[in-house]
Parts: C-alpha cells; sequence; structure tokens
C-alpha cells in the first residue's frame, strides 16, 4: 500500500474520530482542520520492518505555529499494524487533545483540574494511563506514580502557554524503559520521576502511558 494511501485513510480515521463528538472537519493537503480552523491535526505512518514495530505519528499543528507530536507504536503486519497505531492513540492521547485544544471533554477519560504553579495559574488535562502486556497480563499502576508525575511538572520551569507532557515506562524482559517527554524534548525531571516509581515487575512485555497538557489560564475580566 502506497504512502497516500495510508494519508487518506488515517485523515478518515481522524475525521470520524471527531464526527463522533460533533465536530466537523475540512480538510487541506493531509492537514485536518476540526471546526476548520487551527489547531490541525494529521497521522503520518511509517510501516513495521522486518523485526519491529510500525510507528505512527501524531502531528497537531498549534495556532502559534509550534508543533505538538506524539508517537505511538503498531503491532502486527498491513493495516492491523497500522489500526493498531491508531487504537494506542486514541486510548494514549486522543482524549486529552480533545478536551485541551478542542473544547469537549469525556470525564471518563480526561480529568481535570486547576494548578497554580509559580504564581501562574493554569488548566490541567490529565488523561488515563494506557497499559499493554504480552500474554494477556492486567498491569497494575502504583498508586504513587501520577504524584511522582505531578511533583516533577512542579519542580519544572513552565515559559510557555501551552505544555504537553508524555512519560512512558516499559519492561521487555529484564530491561526497564524511561522515557518523558515536555514539548517533544527530553524532560529530566519526569525521567526521574519514572525512576523513582515501584514498577510491578511481570513477565514478558509490559508498558504504562499517560500524556497530559497544562494549559495558561488567561482570566477575562468579569
Amino acid at each position: 500500500m502506497k504512502s497516500g494511501m495510508y494519508m487518506t485513510t488515517l485523515a478518515d480515521v481522524l475525521i470520524r474520530l471527531f464526527n463522533a463528538h460533533d465536530i466537523s472537519c475540512t480538510v487541506e493537503n493531509d492537514w485536518v482542520f476540526p471546526s476548520g480552523q487551527l489547531p490541525a491535526i494529521r497521522c503520518l505512518w511509517h510501516p513495521p520492518s522486518a523485526k519491529g514495530a510500525g510507528r505512527l505519528d501524531v502531528e497537531v499543528l498549534l495556532a502559534n505555529g509550534n508543533t505538538l507530536i506524539e508517537s505511538f507504536a503498531g503491532l502486527g503486519e498491513g493495516n492491523h499494524a497500522l489500526m493498531d497505531g491508531v487504537q494506542n492513540f486514541v486510548l494514549g492521547s486522543f482524549h486529552v487533545l480533545l478536551a485541551s485544544l478542542y473544547g469537549k471533554n469525556d470525564p471518563e477519560q480526561v480529568t481535570t483540574e486547576r494548578w497554580s504553579i509559580g504564581g501562574t495559574d493554569w488548566k490541567v488535562f490529565v488523561g488515563n494511563f494506557s497499559r499493554r502486556a504480552s500474554q494477556a497480563q492486567n498491569i497494575s499502576v502504583p498508586k504513587s506514580a501520577f504524584t511522582s508525575i505531578e511533583t516533577a511538572i512542579f519542580n519544572t520551569p513552565l515559559t510557555s502557554e501551552l505544555h504537553w507532557f508524555r512519560t512512558f515506562y516499559c519492561q521487555v524482559g529484564n530491561q526497564q524503559i524511561f522515557e518523558a517527554l515536555i514539548n517533544n524534548e527530553p524532560w529530566q525531571q519526569g525521567e526521574v520521576a519514572l525512576k523513582s516509581i515501584p514498577w510491578p515487575q511481570v513477565a514478558g512485555y509490559s508498558s504504562v502511558r499517560n500524556f497530559l497538557v497544562l494549559a495558561k489560564d488567561v482570566k477575562t475580566s468579569p
């Protein structure tokens, strides 16, 4: 299948996701514009290699010209791998983007809070922990996990109007992988927080992912 065919399919998938939340879309090139305006969103699919997973890149073009990027593994072959990546996107980040950037919040998928950090008020959109595991295992998330991530955010300089944080923990056999990003860049405080969490040790493969967005709370005069 050619990449252009993937692109068309993925644009259609995005449109259906937004339509399901009563948001109409327009399309320009490979960008989908929910409600016909920015932020625009698109997906790029990188098929799996002979021994690896495919990768779905989700790019969101923000009104200030910056691009929010989230990436998701897609396991399997052909279209199955592609749709596995889409499912990971829906479970991992879609509802947080929907709430924080497009004004549609599903309280079962996203927790909304207000935080004050360094004298600045923030609207916070916290996604559920998304989990994957081999051997049909039920992976538990330690109770201290989100508290550790939250503390790391409070200890991180926040200099923009919008910040997005992604944390990812993975265990493959005896190997542990810790990845933490802020605005697409390595996030040292987050990685330290991930390493402090008492993750359960299981056989095979397991992973836990979290995505959240902080938007500066600009209060309007009465």
